[in-house]
């Protein structure tokens, strides 16, 4: 069995993971962060970021529109947001990836919010254990819909 880093035969010496290659690539450039390589590829226009908003991922490239089961509070149609809470960068060849979220400085993601506007009318109903009566609970949730205007690389 092939273990990372450990060769039984010099054909497996060099048949590691492409992406191990280019980010040992990344580590030993003298660059001023792990997203430069990402400024200088020829595919850096495709940009995708995977941004979180109350713990939910939600990935997006410039001009996506993104609709989230919820109303932002104090978010009005119009407003101009900046998700701070970004996981990930990448385009078609690199990807950084970092659990903890990337520094603001690094990369800017804007976002106007386009519309709020409320779900189509449904009732849920609810029944105890045991009991033949049934409530019924009229709803209809907020949406806000963002478009996102700006992605690129500080």
């Amino acid at each position: 069995m092939f273990r990372f880093g450990v060769a039984k035969t010099a054909s497996q010496a060099f048949s590691r993971p492409l992406n191990a290659i280019r980010m040992s690539s990344v580590a030993t450039a003298s660059h001023k962060s792990p997203l430069s390589i990402l400024k200088f590829n020829s595919a850096a226009t495709n940009l995708y970021a995977v941004f979180r908003l109350h713990n939910m991922p939600y990935l997006v490239t410039k001009g996506d529109r993104v609709v989230l089961p919820f109303k932002l509070k104090g978010a009005e149609v119009g407003d101009q947001l900046r998700l701070s809470d970004i996981i990930t960068v990448g385009s078609p060849e690199y990807t950084y990836n970092d659990k903890k979220g990337l520094p603001k400085e690094w990369v800017d993601l804007r976002a106007n919010v386009v519309e709020i506007t409320k779900e189509p009318y449904y009732e849920v109903y609810r029944k105890k254990q045991r009991c033949r009566r049934r409530k019924t609970f009229p709803v209809q949730p907020y949406q806000t819909i963002l478009m996102i205007n700006e992605l690129k690389l500080t």
